[in-house]
């Protein structure tokens, strides 16, 4: 009699989730409980140690902040810098939703390496902290999936709406002649509607491991029908001022939906080249994200391919 009348009770239990606390909280924003909504944060991370890669967060407004340090993939001429957009309502609902879900079942911690990128996802809400991660591989992050589903999504719309967004355009304007400098002008682009300061090129370290600016060189691949182009290790030269002018400033501002030039040249060497696929790279990550209150911009950016007959 003893055992059926337990397993009824059992039966009948209220459901223990993990991370009680921060459920309850999450349960009163999803009600839209107004002090709940203030101060709720869903973060997500693209982490490659030391330094992060990609931010996105979620506000309980559904304002969406996207922060790139360098642009994602090899898309030449990307932009890296803030970025704001919005979920609407039913939108944001979905996702704390699935941040519900996460947090009362989570996933068993996943193995990661420090040198891997990771994934790190992080929410707040009343002062009640979730966090997880995954290394960034499908079979890792697919419990994560519901949440970084949404965001991913989110984050690719504000993407459409720079507020400080830095991106590289490279200039040849007087071609490539055999056995001089390579003049180049390196445009420094803000699509946004805010202005800021960024490390200026002409007074870059340019030493390795450190903030430097310089180009990317190669022949181009041949393709031929049915065969395989063999790679081509790829050069690089430093960009350094055309000539010793007096000591640059140390930063640059580049105004909103600004172009600011940079003359600069490299020493190459084309070997017996016909033509070079140039790409110019800016990697400008040390010092404060703000100088004297206004802000600066940290990125690492590199500009599309560009063409060039050598002569």
């Amino acid at each position: 009699m003893i055992a059926p009348l337990l397993a009824l009770l059992l039966a009948a239990a209220p459901e223990h989730t993990l991370n009680e606390p921060f459920v309850a909280a999450l349960d009163r924003a999803l009600t839209g409980d107004p002090r709940s909504l203030m101060g709720l944060g869903v973060e997500q991370q693209i982490v490659t140690s030391p330094l992060w890669d990609d931010r996105v967060s979620v506000d309980g407004a559904g304002v969406v902040t996207v922060t790139s340090r360098r642009p994602s993939g090899d898309a030449g001429g990307a932009p890296a810098g803030i970025f704001r957009g919005k979920l609407e309502k039913p939108a944001l609902v979905a996702l704390l939703t699935a941040l519900r879900k996460l947090a009362a079942a989570p996933p068993p911690p996943a193995r990661s390496e420090a040198y891997e990128t990771r994934v790190l996802l992080a929410a707040v809400v009343e002062g009640q902290t979730f966090g997880l991660g995954a290394p960034a591989f499908p079979p890792a992050l697919a419990p994560l999936q519901p949440v970084l589903g949404p965001l991913g999504a989110a984050m690719f719309k504000a993407m459409q709406s720079p507020v400080r967004s830095l991106s590289v355009a490279l200039e040849l304007p007087e071609g490539v002649v055999r056995g001089a400098p390579v003049h180049a002008v390196l445009h420094l682009v803000n699509a946004g509607s805010e202005g800021y300061w960024v490390s200026n090129p002409l007074a870059l370290s340019n030493q390795p491991e450190h903030d430097r600016v310089g180009l990317v060189y190669a022949r181009p691949l041949v393709f031929a029908p049915g065969v395989a182009p063999v790679p081509v290790p790829p050069r690089r030269a430093v960009l350094v001022p055309r000539s010793a002018a007096p000591e640059a400033p140390r930063y640059l501002w580049i105004p909103p939906q600004g172009d600011v030039s940079v003359p600069l040249q490299a020493t190459l060497e084309p070997g017996d080249a016909a033509e070079l696929i140039f790409r110019a790279e800016l990697f400008a990550e040390e010092g404060p994200e703000v100088v004297a209150g206004q802000p600066r911009l940290r990125a690492s950016v590199f500009s599309a391919d560009v063409a060039a007959a050598v002569k």
